[in-house]
């Protein structure tokens, strides 16, 4: 059964609100009068954005902000970036290689993970990094195009999810 929304979710999103309205607009040469209306405005608009949406988001929760979770999720955006640099070299070896065979498929992969949150993460990471892609998120079950499929397909889940499964573990349990 869901959760139902309350104080910690309206907390959580205008946070989010806010800290992304300041991120989106700070310049280090912003005059501090213009940067003080750009803070009203953020305010603002967090609190009215977290009014209309937070009992739409009943999980989200100020537990989110716990350090360990926030050290999750830094180490979990750094693998993410370590793993899109990696993929995006391969892409263009096997652009720049067209002779190169190659056997594109779609693998079924399992996640342990349990929020749907978590999965929609896992999800959208594979699909950002090249040469795979998303199709398909069923339960615990994930369906992903892959441009180079491995010759044993019970690693494929593994060699697919990387680490990412591991952080968004953290992150989320």
């Amino acid at each position: 059964m869901p959760q139902k929304a309350g104080a910690s979710s309206f907390a959580f999103v205008a946070i989010i609100t806010f800290v992304t309205w300041i991120a989106l607009i700070f310049s280090p040469g912003i005059p501090m009068g213009d940067f003080l209306q750009e803070v009203i405005m953020a305010v603002i608009v967090s609190l009215t954005v977290a009014a209309l949406t937070y009992k739409h988001l009943p999980n989200a929760s100020l537990k989110y902000f716990h350090p360990r979770r926030l050290g999750y999720l830094f180490v979990y955006v750094l693998v993410f970036i370590r793993e899109l640099i990696k993929a995006n070299l391969n892409m263009a070896r096997i652009v720049l290689s067209p002779n190169l065979p190659l056997k594109p498929g779609i693998v079924k992969i399992k996640t342990d993970l349990k929020p749907d949150f978590a999965r929609l993460l896992l999800g959208n990471s594979i699909t950002l990094t090249p040469g795979t892609m998303t199709m398909e998120v069923n339960g615990g079950t994930l369906y992903i195009h892959w441009v180079e499929i491995c010759e044993d397909l019970k690693d494929a889940g593994d060699i697919i999810k990387g680490s990412f499964e591991k952080w968004l573990k953290g992150v989320f349990s």
